[in-house]
């Protein structure tokens, strides 16, 4: 039993995910035309590759039928994330310097009846309103570095959103146990975005929830 639970404590490690490179579109040059096309039609395209140095790369794309600064507004929301993103239990602005912020979070996750938090503190720099990357200081991962990425969709009220980052755990655990959760996680968060985001809006019409899941 101990080692079961060891190995699904793990899991939590992996919210979020690096797309393989791959011909750029025009209007979005970090992803493939095929696949803009797809979060257009309201697919949520998530991807993860392991490396042989133990790192994962996690990544996940998804269409907002919002603008870049609506969506800012939300996930540069540190201090009220708790409320409103899933599985973020605490959140909170350390400290800040300019467009500098530390952060301080606890979130959860779980398999079945195992329940788990982590803790992450990071250094988070913002690039109003297109990017924000993070760096872990500290907590409960030996790599945690990534970015969200917002880019305008040309001439419509809309915006490509991207999550990436790199993850390397300090413990192991089954590929399947971890891949299957860090999805659904990943997945999860970027469509309460997407539906924060549209709500209330103008625009271009909302987007039927669909999904895509790819590993390598």
């Amino acid at each position: 039993m101990k080692t079961i639970l060891s190995s699904l404590l793990l899991t939590i490690a992996f919210l979020f995910a690096h797309p393989a490179d791959a011909p750029a579109s025009k209007e979005n040059p970090l992803l493939e035309e095929e696949q803009q096309k797809l979060l257009e039609g309201g697919e949520t395209i998530v991807s993860l590759h392991r490396n042989d140095d133990d790192i994962i790369d996690i990544s996940g794309s998804i269409y907002i039928h919002s603008l870049p600064e609506r969506i800012w507004s939300i996930i540069s929301d540190y201090n009220n994330m708790a409320g409103t993103l899933p599985r973020v239990m605490e959140s909170r602005v350390v400290s800040e310097n300019g467009n500098v912020k530390i952060v301080d979070q606890t979130s959860k996750t779980g398999v079945l009846f195992v329940k788990i938090k982590f803790h992450t503190l990071s250094e988070v720099t913002e690039t109003y309103p297109e990017r924000l990357s993070f760096e872990l200081l500290d907590g409960d991962f030996e790599t945690f570095s990534g970015s969200w990425l917002l880019v305008p969709a040309q001439g419509k009220q809309g915006t490509f959103v991207s999550w990436s980052a790199r993850v390397k755990p300090t413990f192991s655990a089954p590929e399947f146990i971890m891949d299957a959760v860090q999805k659904r996680d990943l997945r999860d968060l970027l469509e309460t975005i997407r539906e924060l985001s549209e709500s209330g809006r103008t625009g271009d019409g909302p987007t039927q929830a669909k999904s895509a899941v790819t590993a390598s």
